[in-house]
């Protein structure tokens, strides 16, 4: 018979096994549920490259709690979309309307476009040097007929065409001064643009035949004369603008106040205020009204400097007027749409801007008019999957607050372009981080400068930066930051900079 020894000793030893299967049990289930934890920690743990990680906090600033705005940012190398917020909303873009505008006259015209700008004789020369008939000045919308591209002076194409006409041993001109603007309609300023703003100069007019931005260079030099009137320096010298100057120095900094502004549909141009003397010289510049006629003007009163009588007047083409398309060339001047394309994005000039998108009208859709330019505008939307009415277009230049377009839209055109045969030409353009254009002042650290390539703009409560990103790791990333409704405009700038930053660091 077993003992009771025995079988106690059995039944200890059992419940020794039970539990030691139980402990072994517990212990791996814990190996388990601890891999599993890790793995799963692991997945939620903030990595360096994970984007929202380094984006998200930024946005939690509180100054964007009322501001509306969207972002989108997608890699050029991998072709996909990183990180999204309200990309699809549609915003008030600013100057980001530049990169539509120009990526569109890449696209229809390309960079090697030219722009001809003729001075023709429509007459007959007699043996005494006397030229029976009228000069025109042809117009092709070209926006460069200014000192930009010739050591600043501003008459150097005009004074050009005069010694062309000196050359050729003209003294006398009986006929007229005719500027042919007809390329484009007389339209010259957008209607939504801010009116009490279109004496200056980013509301220049645009004009089928232009003459230094459309513009009248104005310098206020200081002198030790308190109590008399401001000495101004006007360039160019022209009698086409009348001038009245109320504005006196004064030698309390505190009284330091002026404008200068022009009388609506006139040239008429006002200086009040006071001028300290010892303030530095300061440049204005004020739009001009009818700037073919002032084309016309200047060039005329060029000749007379240079020994060439004009009997005539300068004046416009009428509409009902036919002149011949193949009268003599008496002088060219050219320029490309590359370096309008350069200027257009790196000085922001709205100008430029809609020169280029009534050029886009003319030379695709036979007429150059803003709407032919913004139906160019509509083909080149739909080709990369936009409908018309999906978004909102208004002028070229960014400058009309009906402009919509979304984050997503501009990351897109962005993405086409670094692609496309003349897309080195529209980065190229762009603003460089802490080096020139909106960007020279901004992302000037080691680290960012030249990395960030992008378009800035501003108008009243809408701020935006799109553009590219050259990251660490050689990606490429197309980025747009639509801002709007905000109060603080140094803030969203920051918080602009701070992403495209990150981008860089990503």
């Amino acid at each position: 018979m077993i003992s009771f020894l025995f079988i106690a000793r059995l039944m200890n030893f059992c419940k020794f096994k039970f539990k030691l299967r139980v402990y072994c049990n517990t212990f791996a289930f814990l190996l388990i549920y601890g891999a599993l934890f890790a793995t799963f920690s692991e997945a939620k743990k903030p990595n360096s490259n994970d984007l929202n990680s380094h984006l998200l906090p930024l946005l939690k600033n509180p100054v964007l709690k009322k501001v509306s705005y969207g972002i989108s940012i997608v890699s050029i190398n991998k072709n996909t979309s990183l990180f999204n917020y309200q990309s699809d909303n549609l915003f008030s873009v600013a100057s980001n309307m530049k990169i539509l505008t120009t990526s569109a006259a890449l696209e229809y015209l390309g960079p090697d476009f030219e722009y001809k700008t003729r001075v023709e004789t429509h007459g007959r020369m007699t043996a005494s040097n006397k030229f029976l008939g009228d000069i025109i000045i042809r117009g092709s919308g070209d926006p460069n007929i200014s000192g930009r591209f010739y050591d600043a002076n501003i008459s150097s194409i005009p004074e050009s065409w005069a010694h062309a006409l000196k050359n050729r041993g003209i003294q006398v001109i009986t006929g007229d001064i005719i500027a042919d603007d007809s390329i484009f309609d007389r339209i010259y300023t957008n209607l939504n643009w801010p009116e009490n703003q279109l004496s200056e100069w980013y509301c220049a007019p645009s004009c089928g035949l232009s003459f230094n931005d459309n513009c009248v260079d104005i310098t206020l030099i200081p002198e030790k004369k308190p109590g008399s009137v401001v000495t101004l320096l006007v360039e160019p010298d022209t009698s086409y603008f009348t001038i009245f100057n109320t504005c006196v120095y004064t030698s309390n900094k505190k009284e330091h106040a002026y404008s200068v502004y022009r009388k609506p549909e006139t040239n008429q141009i006002f200086i009040k205020g006071k001028f300290w003397i010892n303030a530095p010289p300061k440049k204005t510049w004020v739009t001009v009204h009818n700037p073919a006629l002032y084309l016309a003007t200047v060039f005329k009163e060029i000749l007379g400097k240079n020994g060439i009588a004009v009997h005539g007047n300068a004046r416009l083409i009428n509409a009902d007027e036919s002149l011949k398309t193949d009268l003599e060339v008496i002088a060219q001047t050219t320029s490309s749409m590359e370096q309008t394309i350069l200027v257009t994005n790196k000085q922001s000039q709205n100008f430029y801007a809609e020169q280029i998108i009534k050029t886009l009208g003319a030379q695709i859709k036979g007429s150059g008019t803003l709407a032919a330019g913004i139906e160019v505008v509509h083909d080149f939307m739909t080709k990369l999957g936009f409908q018309p009415e999906e978004y909102h277009v208004d002028d070229g230049c960014g400058l009309s607050k009906g402009n919509r377009l979304s984050p997503t839209m501009i990351t897109t055109i962005l993405a086409y372009m670094s692609r496309h045969p003349h897309g080195k030409v529209l980065m190229d353009s762009l603003p460089t981080s802490g080096t020139d254009g909106g960007l020279r002042r901004r992302m000037i650290g080691p680290h960012y400068k030249n990395k960030i390539h992008a378009k800035t703009g501003y108008i009243a409560r809408a701020s935006a930066l799109s553009g590219y990103v050259d990251t660490r790791n050689d990606d490429v990333l197309a980025f747009s930051i639509l801002m709007n409704n905000f109060k603080d405009l140094c803030m969203v700038r920051k918080i602009q900079d701070d992403i495209c930053k990150a981008l860089v660091d990503y």
